[in-house]
C-alpha cells in the first residue's frame, strides 16, 4: 500500500511530493537488517616456516630436517589454510581468527597477506612467546568488522622444573561499532610426560579467570576464551579453572562444548574423538550466538575436504598435514571450531 501511494504522489508538485513522503517515512516501523559475523579459532598443526631458528628447538621442520619441510609445503599449507577460513565464513571472511601453533611474524604476514586472505583487510595481534619450539598464539582480525582498543599478552607463572610455555593473548575490541567483547587465545601446556602439567594448565585457566573478575568490577560484560585447551570441557582443570560448573543459578562463563562428550570432537588422538579446542563465553556474549545449523550446535567446523579420507577410518577425524613422520599433506590435525554471532 505504501508503494502505491508514493508513486500516486509523483503527479503532485516536488515539494507537496517531498512533504507526503517524509510523512510517511515517519509513520513506518525501522527497519532493522541483522549483521551476521563468524568468529573462528584453529590450531594450525605446526605451521613453521621451512628456516631453522637457532634459538628455538625447530629443527625438524626445516628442508634437511626430519620432516623435510620445504618452501613448496608451506605455501601450499599457506594456501589451503587461508581457504578454509573463507569456506567457514561462507564464502565471506571471518571478522575474527584465532591461531595457534604459528610460528611468529613471518608466517601471520605469508598468511595474511600472500594468500586467498589478503583481500579480507586483516590485520594480526601477535607476541613471540618463550615456548621451547617457537610456537605462538595469534589474533586476526577483519579490521573493516573489528576495531581493537587494548591488548596484551599474560604469562603465566611457571615452576622451576616447567619448561617456558605459551602465553594467553588477550585483546579488547569492538565487532561492527557495536558490541565490545573482552577475548582471551589460549594454546594450553601439552599432555606430554604423563600428563605432568595438568595443574599447569589449571593455574593458566584461573589466571584468565581472576583477569575476567577485575574486568566485570569495570563493568565489562562480553567475554570470549578461545583455544586449544588439551583438556575437554568436563575435565576438572576446566570446569575448577574457568568456574564452569552447573550450580543453582547458572554460572557466569559456560562452555559451548560441554555437550559433546562421546558425540563428537575437534582432535583425534589415541582412537578417541577430543574437544580439546573449545569457545567459553558469558552469558551475556550467548545472548548473541546464532547458529547457521540449528541441528548441529557443535560448532566443529569439519567439510569433507578437512577430513581424512582414508576408507579404513570410520570416524570423521582431521586431515592432518603429517602422520607421525610421514608428510601426507591435509590441512591439520585439528578441525577449526567456528560461532556466529548476530548484532
Amino acid at each position: 500500500m505504501h508503494y502505491i501511494y508514493i508513486m500516486r504522489l509523483k503527479n503532485k508538485p516536488k515539494i507537496s511530493r517531498l512533504k507526503n513522503l517524509a510523512t510517511i517515512l515517519c509513520v513506518l516501523p525501522n527497519i532493522v537488517i541483522a549483521q551476521k559475523e563468524i568468529i573462528l579459532f584453529h590450531n594450525c598443526e605446526n605451521f613453521f616456516l621451512p628456516v631453522n631458528d637457532s634459538l628455538k628447538e625447530d629443527d625438524e621442520f626445516t628442508i634437511m630436517g626430519k620432516k623435510h619441510w620445504t618452501w613448496q609445503r608451506f605455501e601450499k599449507k599457506r594456501d589451503v589454510l587461508a581457504k578454509t577460513y573463507i569456506a567457514a565464513g561462507g564464502g565471506e571472511f571471518p571478522a575474527i581468527i584465532g591461531l595457534c601453533e604459528v610460528e611468529g611474524k613471518k608466517v601471520l604476514d605469508a598468511l595474511c597477506y600472500d594468500s586467498p586472505l589478503r583481500k579480507g583487510y586483516y590485520k594480526y595481534i601477535h607476541y613471540p612467546s618463550p615456548d621451547i619450539r617457537g610456537i605462538d598464539v595469534a589474533l586476526l582480525y577483519n579490521e573493516k568488522k573489528f576495531q581493537p582498543v587494548d591488548y596484551q599478552k599474560m604469562t603465566p607463572e611457571i615452576l622451576s622444573t616447567d619448561e617456558p610455555t605459551r602465553d594467553v593473548l588477550y585483546v579488547k575490541g569492538i565487532l561492527r561499532k557495536e558490541l565490545t567483547i573482552n577475548i582471551y587465545v589460549i594454546h594450553a601446556p601439552s599432555r606430554r610426560e604423563h600428563n605432568i602439567k595438568q595443574q599447569l594448565r589449571e593455574n593458566i585457566f584461573s589466571m584468565i579467570y581472576n583477569h575476567i573478575e577485575n574486568l566485570k568490577q569495570n563493568g565489562e560484560k562480553n567475554f570470549l576464551i578461545m583455544g586449544d585447551m588439551n583438556d575437554n570441557p568436563w575435565d576438572e582443570t576446566i570446569v575448577n579453572g574457568f568456574h564452569t560448573a552447573n550450580t543453582e543459578t547458572k554460572p557466569f562463563l559456560e562452555n559451548l562444548m560441554k555437550n559433546n562428550e562421546n558425540k563428537t570432537g575437534s582432535y583425534y588422538y589415541n582412537g578417541k574423538l577430543l574437544s580439546f579446542d573449545q569457545f567459553i563465553v558469558s552469558q551475556d556474549l550467548k545472548k548473541h550466538i546464532v547458529y547457521s545449523n540449528p541441528n548441529d550446535k557443535t560448532h566443529i567446523f569439519k567439510p569433507k575436504f578437512l577430513q581424512n579420507n582414508d576408507p579404513r577410518i570410520k570416524k570423521e577425524i582431521p586431515f592432518s598435514t603429517y602422520s607421525h613422520s610421514k608428510y601426507i599433506g591435509g590441512i591439520s590435525d585439528h578441525f577449526p571450531i567456528i560461532l556466529q554471532i548476530e548484532l
